[in-house]
């Protein structure tokens, strides 16, 4: 029976008050309240849930947590103690984060990024909001290019340290970032580079030509909400696209040169305009 993960369970039995779930390959069982069952099922059929600890005993949830082991996600915090933080991750259990493994003081109402893991010695579902920048990876599940979700983490000196799909930590370089991000945001971003050293570079935009019809609908969008005028050209500075487009010079070139080539739009020194 995994702990803090989402899995199949058959039903080993049933009581007044809910279901008793076993796991085939252990011995080990957990407790389905009566509140969680939606609907009638035989003895020996399987059903999936969400197995944590309450008193001690392991439980069993059809609710959909925040994350799970291994996982990170922004959560709020419900109650703050000397001894530590009660976190709500989705399931009427709340994670707990020890004082110990808290980075700066959590406070009641505060959302804060978590990761959760089992505590070794006390084999405990925990959370925690300390954890490495920038670590080392390896066999990862995609590659450059691909489309990933990120939590934004902090700014640094190089640029914005992210969550990626929830379990792994990367890097938007400034030079990278055409927009303005907030800590604990969602975003959307694309793997740039997996470097040797098992670290990994993101992208906030998709590169090459085979991804510019997404700047293209950019730029046509943004004319259409201005009236068909926007004042950038090829002629203006990174800093002057950025502003208006969110998007780097290298890419808006790409994108309006595809636009006039296909007569959509016209290029001035100072402004693009619809045709």
């Amino acid at each position: 029976m995994q702990l803090g993960k989402t899995q199949a369970l058959q039903i080993a039995e049933k009581i007044n008050s809910g279901w008793i779930l076993k796991d085939e390959e252990s011995s080990e069982k957990a407790f389905l309240p009566k509140i969680f069952i939606r609907e009638e099922q035989e003895v020996g059929e399987y059903v999936e849930v969400f197995v944590y600890q309450d008193d001690d005993k392991l439980k069993a949830t059809t609710e959909i947590p925040l994350a799970e082991v291994g996982e990170f996600a922004v959560m709020s915090c419900v109650q703050s103690l000397p001894s530590g933080a009660f976190m709500d991750w989705g399931i009427i259990k709340d994670l707990f984060v020890p004082y110990k493994q808290q980075k700066t003081k959590i406070l009641e109402g505060k959302r804060y990024l978590v990761y959760i893991y089992v505590d070794e010695d006390m084999e405990l579902i925990t959370g925690t909001t300390k954890f490495k920048r920038n670590p080392q990876y390896e066999d990862l599940s995609f590659q450059k290019g691909d489309k990933v979700d990120l939590i934004m983490m902090n700014e640094s000196e190089l640029g914005w340290n992210v969550v990626i799909n929830k379990q792994y930590i990367g890097l938007i370089y400034a030079s990278d970032v055409f927009k303005k991000l907030y800590p604990l945001s969602e975003e959307k971003g694309y793997i740039k580079a997996i470097r040797e050293d098992g670290k990994i570079d993101i992208s906030l935009q998709p590169e090459g030509f085979e991804n510019i019809d997404e700047f293209k609908q950019k730029i046509l969008d943004r004319l259409e909400e201005n009236y068909g005028l926007l004042y950038v050209s090829d002629k203006s500075t990174p800093e002057e696209i950025k502003d208006e487009l969110q998007m780097s010079k290298k890419n808006f070139k790409k994108a309006i040169g595809g636009l006039y080539k296909d007569k959509i739009i016209d290029i001035s020194d100072d402004k693009i305009k619809l045709l």
